[in-house]
């Protein structure tokens, strides 16, 4: 087994399905409110200390940078970075403000949303009995499977299984003696427990699960038609309406499109469904499975050495590197690190083929059909495609997903492992192009310039995609302006 001795946990659940199974009983579980701390009260604290260091606590989201309290927005940074403080201190509106600094920028933020930052020292030791990423054994075609989960999303237990040949029809654990469940299609009321115990699509390592293994024939069409639906890109409105005649500025890129998020319609296309080099735009998918497969905060041992890969973009991994899963989250799509995407995959799946037959896994689970990855960073290989309409539907499966919204909009991101490392953002569409935020640039021979960009506007999100084009900033920002100038939402 690979993950070594299970939780007691685990040793109580087959006991209690044999038990509670056949009735099909779902427990349910109120979870315990958490007090609210009001505005007035975090203002009344001391302000924090000019001179120390801080980390950002937006809960999942970035925390604005303005020029002053009440000031223009500078940036918007991810949570969890680390900010330095300055000198001064204000009360402007409901929220108190001080100022800092953080990589080459400084300016204001609320303070309610920074607390003191304590050095974490690194703990990458592994013993044979720690959780590691995953799934903690083989899984059966069909019938039952009692394992231990390595941290990550109710998304990434799906995929993982899928990936390992169980097509889920339902997933249970044990809460306070009694079976709280998850079956994967139900209606909302039938895993209203598995939400109310969980409190979301987190589910922390060491839960000892029960899988049910053994979907419908259909294993691609069950699979895609079963995901989580806390994760599944929902339709939450009707396409926008195209409102002039003015057509869309000409583009030289192989392929594009623009889609809107909210409908998922196609505002543009140009050989949208036409299979190329995707470059380094395949570490969307590379992160999506990381943010839904580990626990972020999880340490890592690196094995991969940056200094033997000449010619790429990389975060500077060496061998012997310490960090927390997050920190190479943040290599991979800040600096498009492709020693991070190998570290990361070597460290959730094991193996660089068993990483790729997730990412295979994950394009099926969400009825993905011009993509076929071969590596988990994008360096061109035989077979290794995808068109600009998956790409920009992966982006929108991700900007769904707090942690991935709130890296790839990010513009500096400093690790704290082994050694310190500052790493800015190489996605110059977000200083470019007002209302970007997000989402990864890439460039090989084979490739040419790619580009997948996200943009916010009046409350609507576009996101448009090139391929091979010789200038991906200037023609998604005339792609951009258009649908937004040119379409109207209800």
């Amino acid at each position: 087994m690979r993950h070594g001795a299970r939780p007691l946990l685990i040793l109580s659940l087959l006991a209690v399905l044999l038990s509670v199974l056949p009735t099909s009983a779902l427990a349910a579980a109120t979870p315990q409110p958490v007090p609210a701390v009001s505005r007035t009260e975090a203002i009344r604290t001391e302000p924090l200390v000019a001179g120390t260091t801080a980390v950002i606590r937006a809960d999942g989201s970035c925390l604005r940078l303005r020029d002053a309290p009440d000031g223009e927005r500078l940036d918007c940074f991810a949570d969890g970075s680390l900010v330095t403080v300055l000198e001064g201190a204000e009360i402007v509106g409901e929220y108190r403000w001080q100022r800092v600094s953080i990589g080459t920028q400084s300016g204001w933020m609320a303070d309610e949303f920074l607390e003191p930052y304590t050095a974490v020292t690194p703990s990458c030791a592994v013993s044979a009995s720690s959780t590691r990423p995953g799934l903690s054994g083989a899984l059966p075609a069909r019938g039952i499977s009692i394992q231990s989960w390595g941290g990550g999303t109710l998304s990434g237990i799906v995929n993982t299984a899928l990936a390992g040949g169980c097509d889920l029809s339902g997933i249970f654990t044990v809460v306070n003696g009694a079976f709280v469940g998850y079956r994967p299609g139900s209606p909302a009321f039938v895993n209203q427990a598995w939400f109310a115990h969980f409190g979301g699509e987190q589910v922390p390592a060491g839960t000892g699960l029960l899988l049910l293994c053994g979907g419908p024939a259909n294993q691609a069409t069950a699979a895609s038609s079963r995901v989580p639906a806390a994760s599944a890109p929902l339709t939450t409105g009707l396409a926008p309406t195209l409102t002039t005649g003015v057509p869309a500025s000409s583009v030289d890129s192989a392929a594009a499109i623009v889609i809107d998020e909210a409908s998922g319609a196609v505002l543009y296309g140009n050989n949208e469904h036409r299979a190329l080099a995707p470059a380094s735009l395949t570490k969307i998918a590379t992160a999506i499975l990381a943010i839904e497969g580990t626990d972020l905060d999880a340490w890592v041992t690196n094995e991969v050495d940056s200094r033997r890969m000449i010619g790429s973009s990389v975060m500077g991994l060496q061998p012997g590197d310490c960090f927390q899963v997050r920190d190479l989250l943040h290599g991979l799509m800040l600096r498009s690190g492709n020693d991070a995407a190998l570290a990361i995959a070597r460290f959730e799946a094991g193996s660089d083929a068993a990483f790729v037959n997730q990412m295979n896994t994950l394009l099926t689970r969400l009825g993905l059909t011009d993509s076929n990855f071969a590596n988990p960073h994008g360096l061109d290989a035989v077979g290794h495609v995808s068109s600009a309409y998956d790409l920009a539907m992966l982006a929108r499966y991700g900007m769904q997903i707090p942690e991935f919204r709130s890296t790839v909009s990010s513009s500096v991101w400093t690790a704290n492992g082994s050694r310190r490392m500052t790493m800015y953002n190489i996605n110059g569409f977000l200083n470019s192009y007002k209302d970007a935020d997000g989402v990864k640039t890439g460039f090989t021979d084979d490739a040419g310039r790619t580009f997948v960009g996200s943009a916010m506007r009046d409350g609507h999100r576009l996101y448009v995609v090139l391929l091979n084009s010789s200038d991906r900033y200037g023609q998604a920002a005339e792609l951009l302006d258009w649908s937004f100038d040119n379409h109207s939402w209800n």
